[in-house]
């Protein structure tokens, strides 16, 4: 909590990174472990920066029709299972009903719709490549990221490293970014604390929110 104390809640933005249903629904291409553990403390943190009404950033990574290096490394990316293609549908048994594998989920989605809401499309990893990301914080003025989702050491590694790279000052939940392995998962937190951000708990996080602003949060 000592390291959330200085920092100015105004200057804050949340990145949600690629909480998409190709990576999150159950049966998913991309599915990785443990991460719908991570959709409530997601929530709150959304529901927490609509209350202060600072901006949420989502990213959605996307690919097709035609291929790029990116599909050598990601077999599902190929047809026929079009992993993360525009408006491509797909059957998620956790919900029982088909969705749009490249859109955000369902239980996130709403905050899409929030004023100071922002969906950026990215065809890389890393959420600064090629995209508006840096233009919107610019625009928002922001110099905070708040950066969680899916998946480290990938998605997740390259935002943080391209934030940080930008001279962002970086945060990071450690309830609110899942990860392919408990090892991946380990080094990537350890490499955040050590080199790259403040990690921190979603209720420590909470707690700074609330106390300065008087919100409710669940």
């Amino acid at each position: 909590m000592q390291q959330l104390k200085n920092l100015d809640i105004q200057k804050m933005a949340l990145i949600v990174v690629d909480m998409q249903n190709d990576f999150v629904r159950q049966g998913a291409p991309f599915e990785i472990p443990g991460v719908r553990e991570t959709i409530p403390v997601i929530r709150s943190l959304c529901e927490a920066f609509q209350n202060i009404k600072r901006p949420i950033i989502f990213t959605r990574f996307v690919t097709g029709p035609y291929e790029t290096l990116i599909w050598r490394w990601s077999e599902p990316l190929r047809p026929p299972t079009k992993a993360c293609w525009r408006g491509v549908f797909r059957y998620y048994n956790d919900i029982q009903a088909q969705r749009l594998g490249v859109e955000i989920i369902d239980e996130l989605l709403p905050f899409t719709a929030y004023e100071f809401s922002y969906v950026i499309d990215k065809y890389g990893y890393g959420a600064f490549h090629n995209t508006q990301l840096q233009d919107i914080l610019i625009a928002t003025q922001t110099s905070i990221v708040v950066i969680v989702g899916a998946a480290m050491p990938i998605c997740v590694n390259e935002t943080v490293a391209g934030a940080f790279a930008r001279g962002y000052e970086v945060i990071i939940p450690k309830e609110a970014v899942a990860s392919f392995s408990n090892e991946w998962a380990k080094f990537s937190l350890q490499l955040f604390e050590m080199k790259y951000g403040i990690l921190v708990s979603v209720n420590e996080l909470l707690q700074k929110l609330r106390g300065n602003y008087g919100v409710n949060i669940r």
